[in-house]
């Protein structure tokens, strides 16, 4: 059993000659070369040790708050303290405004070491684009120094029991009032909806107000605080979080709104519009999450065949490596990790240089949904590489199964992302030819 070690070289080499961030305006080399170690060496010090605490112990509800344990919270303080929350986030809201590819390499890292962790850090990234791109300019006064410093995390609450991959559906009433908005109804499978990293969690929320049509052009996006700015919690209920297969330490609750205070963001019946900005980022952040389970998963598998003896080879007992299956398997692993992660991040680098955004509307579902196929079967390659042991816990490549499993089902299922896409490209071809040639 080993914990994940940030894979410095490799990053930097598939940054700078795959990512090509020397094409953006301003970059410097000088700058990631100091930037990545330094990271590296807060995830392997950090955030590595968290990965098996959050599997076995995980989130608890407690009083109808989510508990989560105390060296996660304590790993937290240190993480915001470090400054890495704001990494890419706005100067003038108090971050550092650096290429969002460091952010990427940083999620890269953080996925790698403590999948459940990276995930509810994520949402507050999303989120703090969502405000940039969609807040009126009180609005993110309001929120984004918050947000930027750590001091809040967000979460995106869309999804309920009749509404997943059909947002269409979805019943969460905003009525209008002398203060804003109420909001009322239940999102499921909210990420991070609830916990102690922070005193306040800012829920970006989709809902329809009593008099918009039916379907997807009824739906607006809400700002709802856990905690409103007199201090007071806001009528937002965790009323259970999910017991579920993989990623124990990342909260997934169910969620009530009764009459719960919010604010609308951007315009009435634009919300889905508004929630892709924040969606596509996740999407492209999910797709690093399987990249950084990926690494996970071939540097547990090459420990364990580098030391496990079986068969023969030239009278004398033979390290596994030797044989000819498991180097295919350890190759395919290795070549997946290393192929999706340079198509990420020539992805990020584009993105930050204004690429157009047809084609981002093709290049992000593809990485999602192709990185999270590949990191299914790696860590079906992994179980398999380490054998009998690969299915006991002690080894850990079992964990990589299950928390990997969710990645091609959440941010839009990769059939529905397929579908989508497929359309995309025949509608718009012209768009697609230009941006391949």
């Amino acid at each position: 059993m080993i914990d994940y070690t940030a894979s410095e070289a490799e990053i930097a080499f598939v940054l700078k000659h795959i990512g090509r961030p020397d094409r953006l305006p301003d970059w410097s080399d000088d700058l990631a070369d100091d930037l990545i170690p330094a990271l590296g060496k807060f995830i392997n010090a950090e955030i590595s040790p968290l990965d098996l605490i959050g599997d076995e112990v995980g989130a608890k509800l407690e009083d109808g708050r989510v508990k989560m344990p105390p060296e996660m919270v304590a790993a937290y303080d240190r993480y915001r303290q470090a400054g890495w929350t704001g990494l890419t986030a706005p100067e003038d809201f108090g971050g550092q405004e650096l290429p969002h590819i460091f952010g990427a390499v940083l999620a890269d890292m953080l996925a790698g070491a403590c999948i459940s962790y990276e995930m509810v850090l994520s949402l507050a990234q999303g989120c703090i684009r969502t405000l940039t791109a969609c807040g009126s300019d009180d609005q993110k006064a309001r929120y984004l120094p918050q947000l930027i410093s750590g001091e809040w995390m967000a979460s995106m609450c869309l999804t309920e029991p009749d509404a997943g991959s059909d947002l269409g559906l979805i019943k969460t009433i905003a009525t209008r009032d002398e203060d804003g908005y109420a909001l009322s109804g239940t999102k499921i499978f909210i990420s991070g909806g609830d916990h102690d990293y922070t005193d306040n969690v800012l829920h970006l929320v989709l809902a329809r107000t009593p008099d918009a049509p039916a379907g997807v052009r009824g739906l607006s996006l809400f700002a709802c605080p856990a905690t409103l700015p007199d201090g007071t919690r806001n009528t937002v209920q965790t009323v259970r979080i999910e017991e579920k297969m993989g990623m124990h330490g990342s909260p997934t609750c169910q969620m009530a709104f009764d009459g719960a205070r919010a604010e609308l963001l951007g315009t009435i019946g634009q919300g889905l519009a508004a929630m892709f900005t924040m969606m596509n980022a996740e999407r492209l952040d999910v797709s690093l999450q399987a990249v950084g389970q990926m690494d996970a998963a071939f540097q547990r598998s090459r420990s364990h065949a580098s030391a496990r003896r079986q068969g023969t080879t030239a009278g004398e007992t033979a390290m596994i490596t030797q044989h000819g299956d498991v180097q295919r398997m350890l190759l395919d692993i290795y070549a997946h990790t290393m192929g999706c992660r340079a198509m990420v991040y020539r992805t990020f680098v584009d993105m930050d240089l204004g690429a157009d955004q047809g084609l981002l509307d093709i290049l992000t579902p593809t990485c999602k949904a192709f990185a999270t196929d590949a990191v299914n079967i790696a860590s079906s390659q992994a179980v398999q590489i380490h054998g009998g042991y690969g299915f006991c816990k002690e080894y850990r490549v079992e964990q990589i199964m299950r928390d990997a499993r969710i990645m091609a089902i959440y941010e839009g299922t990769n059939g529905v992302l397929a579908t989508g896409l497929g359309r995309l490209c025949f509608h718009n071809g012209q768009c697609v030819a230009a941006g391949t040639v």
